[in-house]
């Protein structure tokens, strides 16, 4: 596969990421959903090129979306979850042992979630509200990992859905037109 393929494709598919990361800004109730769309953009460069080039474009689109992204919350999502996930996916289906796969999706989220609250407890100070509105308890964070838990297991499986109508229906129809 040509070099100029590869820089190509993961130079749309950063823009288009990138174009989503700023999006955030203009539709702020998407701050989560526009970095997990992004995430799955991603996911095309490792299935058109590779895995490790599709980590390099994940790097391009973390340093750049840092500068470009008004939403640092939407940065912090997909820098530190939906970028990168999508790739480390296909390496956990892998495994011959699928419930050892299993547990690995679910450390990698949590260990993910835990340092976004982390970030955005003591960096950014933003989830103080939580305090000043009187919802901050013993049960918070153990019903937001749960909770989370719950719709991490339903983003696996729709990207799970996303990855393979790519590759039954998208990249057999759409790309087969252009060779």
């Amino acid at each position: 596969m040509k070099t100029s393929y590869k820089v190509s494709l993961g130079g749309v598919i950063a823009s288009l990421c990138l174009v989503m990361m700023f999006l955030t800004a203009v539709f702020p109730l998407l701050s989560i959903t526009l970095p997990l769309f992004a995430g799955a953009l991603v996911a095309v460069v490792a299935i058109e090129v590779s895995r490790s080039w599709a980590f390099v474009t994940y790097a391009v689109i973390s340093i750049l979306a840092f500068f470009v992204t008004p939403d640092k919350d939407a940065w912090l999502f997909f820098t530190f979850l939906f970028g990168y996930y999508p790739i480390l996916k296909s390496y956990f289906e892998e495994f011959k042992l699928k419930p050892v796969g299993i547990l690995c999706k679910f450390a990698v989220f949590d260990a993910s979630v835990t340092a976004i609250f982390y970030i955005l407890m003591n960096i950014f100070g933003t989830l103080d509200l939580f305090e000043e509105f009187g919802f901050y308890n013993e049960w918070l964070i153990p019903m937001l990992f749960v909770f989370g838990n719950l719709v991490f297991i339903m983003y696996d499986y729709v990207l799970t859905i996303l990855v393979s109508c790519y590759k039954k229906w998208f990249r057999p129809t759409f790309l087969r037109k252009f060779k």
